[in-house]
């Protein structure tokens, strides 16, 4: 088995530990147990050290081309960026294909500071950043057309009840969850 064939296994592998774990296991996301299950959700790995906008394109053309195709994951184990960096490379991505929407997600995204599980919509709003702490670089790509009806309240109403739930269920848990998923990760590349 070549390298890379070695670490796209395990970078899947941690991909739906996140997958399962954090967004189904924690309930952040109303719809994704469902999508997960329902075989929704493509996952790929790109193997490259820089992210490139060409190859995430032909893979959302893949997706369009898919119409059960709800949700596609772009998992980039190599690169290594800032989170700023991997922002504007998912606005890139955006504006390249309106078809899907892309989300960043990365693993250097800080915690929560002190203070934002107090309450509150901007409180509930600065957890998002912990949430997005994935074990790679990721783009997550949303069929726009899915989003089409569920713009506003729903995404407060999603962000407050993940803000009710992290509170509940204690940052520290979710966030040692995402440190163990993290060492993982690094074990499982080191060995590749």
């Amino acid at each position: 088995m070549t390298a890379d064939a070695a670490l796209i296994i395990e970078a899947l592998r941690v991909n739906a530990r996140y997958v399962e774990e954090v967004v189904i296991g924690w309930g952040l996301c109303p719809w994704a147990a469902r999508a997960w299950s329902d075989g929704q959700v493509t996952q790929r790995v790109f193997t490259g050290a820089a992210p490139d906008v060409a190859p995430v394109t032909a893979f959302i053309d893949e997706l369009i081309a898919k119409p059960d195709a709800a949700i596609g994951l772009a998992i980039f184990p190599r690169v290594v960026c800032t989170v700023g960096a991997w922002e504007k490379f998912a606005e890139q991505v955006r504006r390249s294909r309106g078809e899907f929407l892309a989300a960043a997600f990365h693993p250097d995204y800080p915690p929560p500071e002190t203070g934002a599980l107090a309450g509150g919509a901007i409180a509930a709003a600065r957890l998002v950043p912990l949430l997005r702490r994935t074990p790679d670089p990721t783009l997550q790509l949303v069929r726009a057309s899915l989003l089409d009806g569920l713009r506003g309240q729903v995404s407060d109403d999603v962000t407050r009840d993940n803000h009710a739930t992290v509170a509940a269920r204690g940052a520290a848990a979710l966030d040692a969850l995402l440190a163990d998923i993290r060492r993982d990760r690094d074990a499982s590349y080191a060995r590749v």
